[in-house]
């Protein structure tokens, strides 16, 4: 991305998409790693963001007392340290911008923030303040403006951890030591003393202490600080973005090249509830729902937008892989090598390279429903060319049975068979016609049926040649020819059937490989995304528990066993149940998901 562009404006009062910013994210197939900053207006964000960014002349820097950045700038950009990730950065508009003078607009902008970013970066000035706490007022009513399902019940906002994202606070212009009774405390200590909270909640104001805080510690994965002193003279704060590090304090350099340091190489890539990855394409669907949701005065919801956003990615995710198939069958189709075994063949190959392109971009296909629309849309398509073949390969296959029997035909006709050894020359002639046949036919879906339904509708006149041979016995004569020759037809087609389903066999045990390969990683991201919301909320329940606030304390341990049962059921969901609770969806695959349950069952 060459340059910022605006991601969300406000038009008429309510927040917009533009469509400009959405089609560079759609081109984006890998994970990203979200960054977006809030606080006040006019605290230096933007030129924070393009020290993370690496460009001075990135997102748009102004000196006056005037808010310059308006609803949300979005910047992408490559992380060496990370070549298969990408790194976007989102710069919000100002808190308690006067010339706005729009609190709703502020908690829009900053709950879409929270919802968007895997990374969420508090700019504060000074030091952190009962002030620069109550800039963060939107996070107390996060609960009024986010919901977690579309139903509510008492436990939705116990959910929050499981998608917040983490929060970095940066203190700009430090003017106070970092000294707590007398002894001198890193940047992360700072943050953690400042969270505390107070013994009672006797008072109005003690509550809302309390209560930002609490929103904090309990809704925010992870947290960290970085403090930032002056970085220059007064005089030289309006050309910061041009000053060189030689310019700047030496301390600000080095926490800034800290906090480059940390987002650069931190592992935080933005993932969905059930701990599916992000890509660029997966953020536009985000987006969309969200803002659409509050365009509509509606709470934006969690479940039901990544509900919406996997019902995308699935369906989009089959037209890719059907594509991909019907591509390479109608580049067969079109070759004139029509032939069965190389139908199978390219059939059994692109079907299942089809399910990898699908799986590759499928989400939390736990239902089946996309799995059994690829795979009846594929049978569709192959069973239209079998009959396609079967038509040519009849064709061919007549057509070079009608030379090759056209001279024993007329003897036939003509009885020139029905003297003394008429019966052995008409088999030696049979024989080097069959021949001559099978070679011409060799590997035509329709070489046996047709050669059989030909001997079988001239059996009766070459019974009759057999028995007015004279030279032959009354045993030969009553044991048909053709018998032989119809046993070692019936042999070999029995060999090719076998041959075709063990090369069915072979491609349905990949598909349900991959399939099963799928479920395994994503419910190994369901249960990672669960393990590091539980430990998070045991991590508060004993800070609480050393703090002596015992109510706090009982409240997380009731977080902590809600998400240990969610944990737990996530861990015991097993690809056996998936496949008993889906046979009859995935119809299609019916019967191998017998097979599977069945070989499951065994071990």
């Amino acid at each position: 991305m060459e340059k910022p562009l605006q991601l969300v404006y406000n038009k008429d009062g309510k927040l917009q998409l533009n469509l400009e910013a959405l089609k560079v994210l759609q081109s984006i197939d890998d994970p990203m790693v979200v960054v977006a900053v809030v606080g006040a207006a006019r605290t230096g964000k933007s030129y924070l963001m393009n020290c993370l960014a690496g460009d001075k002349k990135g997102f748009s820097v102004d000196s006056s007392v005037q808010s310059h950045t308006k609803g949300i700038w979005m910047w992408g950009q490559s992380l060496p340290q990370r070549p298969n990730e990408v790194l976007l950065l989102l710069d919000t508009e100002g808190l308690g911008d006067p010339d706005k003078g729009d609190t709703n607009n502020d908690n829009s902008i900053y709950s879409l923030a929270i919802l968007l970013s895997s990374i969420l970066i508090y700019n504060g000035q000074r030091n952190i303040d009962q002030q620069s706490l109550q800039d963060l007022h939107f996070v107390t009513e996060l609960s009024k403006r986010i919901q977690m399902k579309s139903q509510r019940d008492g436990c939705s906002s116990w959910n929050f951890v499981r998608f917040f994202p983490e929060f970095v606070w940066v203190i700009r212009d430090l003017i106070l030591d970092m000294n707590i009774n007398g002894k001198d405390v890193t940047p992360n200590e700072y943050l953690e003393h400042i969270l505390k909270l107070k013994d009672s909640d006797s008072s109005e104001q003690d509550k809302k202490y309390n209560e930002l805080r609490r929103c904090i510690r309990d809704n925010f994965p992870s947290r960290c600080c970085f403090a930032f002193p002056i970085p220059a003279h007064r005089k030289k704060l309006k050309q910061l973005q041009e000053l060189e590090d030689k310019d700047l304090d030496e301390d600000f350099v080095t926490e800034r090249q800290n906090l480059i340091d940390y987002i650069h190489t931190h592992k935080k890539v933005k993932r969905v509830v059930g701990g599916q990855l992000v890509t660029g394409r997966r953020f536009v669907e985000l987006a969309k729902a969200y803002v659409g949701m509050m365009a509509d005065e509606v709470l934006p919801c969690v479940e039901s937008s990544v509900a919406k956003l996997e019902e995308v990615e699935n369906q989009a995710a089959v037209d890719e892989a059907l594509k991909f198939y019907d591509d390479g069958m109608k580049k067969f189709s079109e070759s004139g090598c029509l032939t069965m075994s190389k139908l199978i063949e390219n059939h059994n190959a692109r079907s299942i390279e089809a399910f990898s392109i699908f799986n590759k971009r499928s989400m939390n296909n736990n239902s089946g429903k996309y799995i059994q629309q690829l795979e009846e849309t594929m049978s569709s398509t192959y069973k239209s060319l079998i009959a396609k073949v079967k038509e040519k390969s009849q064709e061919e296959c007549e057509t070079h049975l009608k030379e090759v029997m056209s001279s024993i035909k007329e003897n036939l006709t003509s009885g020139h068979y029905l003297r003394p050894g008429g019966f052995q020359e008409l088999k030696k002639d049979l024989d080097k016609a069959i021949k001559e046949y099978e070679e011409r036919s060799k590997n035509e879906m329709e070489e046996l049926a047709v050669l059989t339904h030909f001997l079988e509708e001239e059996k009766s006149r070459l019974d009759h040649v057999q028995k007015m041979d004279s030279q032959l016995t009354e045993e030969q004569k009553h044991v048909s020819a053709l018998e032989q020759e119809f046993s070692s037809m019936k042999q070999e087609m029995k060999m090719m059937e076998q041959k075709r389903k063990v090369a069915e066999e072979y491609r349905n045990k990949e598909i349900m490989d991959q399939i099963k390969k799928r479920f395994e990683e994503g419910k190994t991201c369901s249960v990672d995304e669960l393990k590091e919301a539980m430990e998070h909320m045991r991590s508060e329940m004993e800070k609480y528990e050393d703090e002596g606030r015992m109510e706090d304390a009982e409240r997380a341990q009731q977080r902590y066993e809600y998400l240990k049962k969610k944990f737990e059921e996530a861990t015991k969901w097993s690809f056996m149940k998936f496949i008993t609770e889906n046979a009859e969806t995935i119809a299609a695959l019916a019967s191998i998901a017998a097979q599977i349950i069945l070989s499951i069952a065994r071990k």
